[in-house]
């Protein structure tokens, strides 16, 4: 069994959406961080604590941070019990720390993932049991401190969770419509426009503002996480037992202090009032809903909010119900012509289901991209607009 103490930088793992890898590889690169390499749906580097704390704070893109801890042979249920049990977890968490376990992967006897999540439960609180006389209380709805275990080729890693809850909860979206994107994946998106705060950026089909915000935190320099924090949200490596929280609140206060606005002109605007009034109350609780400019409109009103260039980024509805296709075809068929007529010298990167008439919108893309948000397959065309 390998094993790393608690303190030095140690190899980590900031999951990602697929396609994302190297805009989030590129990010923690920002950050200063060493040994950075994408892989698949993430990207591996090393990090000490501070440095943790800093992905999970300043991360756009990532949905969590995994801390490898230990790795072991474990083929069998009987070796994943005694591997798990021989992790001094008492160095990691305090028995009046809620906890869970997630499993990935199946090998060996361990062919399902909650059997060998349960395995992994048994061994952390037999051992805490038989060293501190109780038994740690499970919690799978909001635990303090989560566990993953990834079974492959034979081993078992073991990692602490330092996100906790996933890192696309900024906690300020609290009314959405439907089929709203993750502020991860409205990231991701607004990543692979190439858009950079001072450019003009436009969604005209805004619903719940995910996009717009997402935007306008980048042009405040405001760090993501600041939101979640601000809000009373805390990360799971908060609850670790070596947790320093002066050295952590001195890393925030840092962090804080270090946002520039850049202007920007950012506009949202929706058909719907109910919408609008949803996403400006979103845009309160991320604290940038002055620097976004709401409105009212018909699609087939829109105009460019500023001379080219500038970045069009939208998720116009998917039409997955039965009926609803057809319907939609009229919506990018407007949608074509106000970006040709309208929109002169700027980009569109239009999120489509797979449902949706794209070919409606009577513009060759320049690039196509499959993607998903949640369960539904996406494609992502961008556009040059002349």
């Amino acid at each position: 069994m390998s094993r790393t103490a608690p303190h030095r930088p140690r190899p980590c793992f900031a999951s990602c959406d697929g396609g994302a890898e190297r805009h989030l590889a590129a990010e923690l690169e920002a950050l200063g961080l060493a040994s950075v390499h994408p892989a698949h749906r993430g990207v591996h580097f090393e990090a000490d604590r501070v440095g943790l704390w800093r992905v999970n704070l300043h991360s756009r893109l990532a949905n969590r941070v995994l801390m490898p801890i230990a790795e072991f042979p474990a083929a069998s249920k009987e070796a994943l019990y005694g591997g798990v049990r021989r992790v001094s977890w008492e160095q990691w968490f305090d028995l009046h720390r809620t906890f869970a376990v997630e499993a990935q992967g199946t090998q060996g006897r361990l062919t399902h993932t909650g059997h060998s999540a349960l395995v992994v439960k048994d061994a952390i609180a037999d051992r805490m049991r038989e060293l501190r006389g109780r038994r740690p209380n499970v919690d799978r709805r909001r635990p303090e401190v989560v566990i993953h275990v990834r079974l492959s080729e034979g081993r078992a890693v073991l990692s602490l969770d330092a996100s906790g809850a996933r890192l696309h909860r900024r906690g300020y979206r609290r009314e959405a419509g439907e089929a709203p994107l993750k502020e991860t994946l409205a990231a991701g998106l607004i990543a692979r426009s190439g858009w950079q705060p001072g450019q003009p950026f436009m969604d005209p089909m805004c619903g719940s503002g995910t996009l717009v915000i997402e935007a306008a935190l980048q042009a405040a320099g405001r760090a993501p996480g600041l939101v979640r924090l601000g809000l009373g949200e805390r990360f799971a490596c908060q609850h670790w037992a070596d947790h320093d929280g002066a050295a952590f609140e001195a890393t925030v206060a840092e962090v804080r202090g270090a946002a520039k606005i850049t202007p920007t002109l950012i506009v949202g605007s929706d058909v719907d009032p109910r919408m609008v009034a949803m996403a400006r109350r979103n845009a309160e609780r991320a604290g940038v809903a002055d620097l976004i400019r709401f409105e009212v409109r018909d699609l087939v009103d829109t105009e460019a909010p500023a001379p080219g260039p500038g970045v069009l980024v939208s998720n116009p509805p998917y039409g997955e119900r039965l009926g609803e296709v057809e319907a939609l075809r009229t919506l990018y068929d407007k949608l074509g012509s106000v970006l040709k007529h309208r929109f002169s010298g700027w980009t569109a990167w239009i999120l489509a289901g797979e449902k949706a008439p794209l070919k409606a919108i009577g513009l060759k893309p320049e690039t196509r991209e499959p993607l998903r948000n949640g369960p539904i397959r996406c494609e992502l065309a961008s556009y040059s607009l002349w």
